[in-house]
């Protein structure tokens, strides 16, 4: 992941934090699953802290924990039905 690369994944979380909160219901839905959810209720700001703070390091060390790419399917489409 090149440094260009890596700002830009975060530049496109970063603007997608305020576009899930851009309503009134929108906003009174996610302090609600917030607190279901037992997490702060600025966690939006948190985690674009987070976010801006991540290294591609820290990235790849994400990946290799948690994506297991053998439990990936493949969806091939085929042509269509005469």
């Amino acid at each position: 992941m090149t440094p260009a690369e890596l700002q830009q994944a975060k530049a496109l979380l970063l603007r997608q934090l305020p576009l899930g909160e851009s309503s009134e219901d929108a906003v009174a839905g996610a302090l609600l699953a917030r607190a279901q959810l037992n997490l702060p209720l600025d966690e939006a700001a948190r985690a674009a802290k987070r976010y801006i703070s991540l290294s591609a390091d820290d990235i790849r060390l994400a990946f290799a924990k948690w994506i297991r790419p053998d439990g990936f399917a493949q969806v091939v489409r085929g042509p269509a039905a005469k």
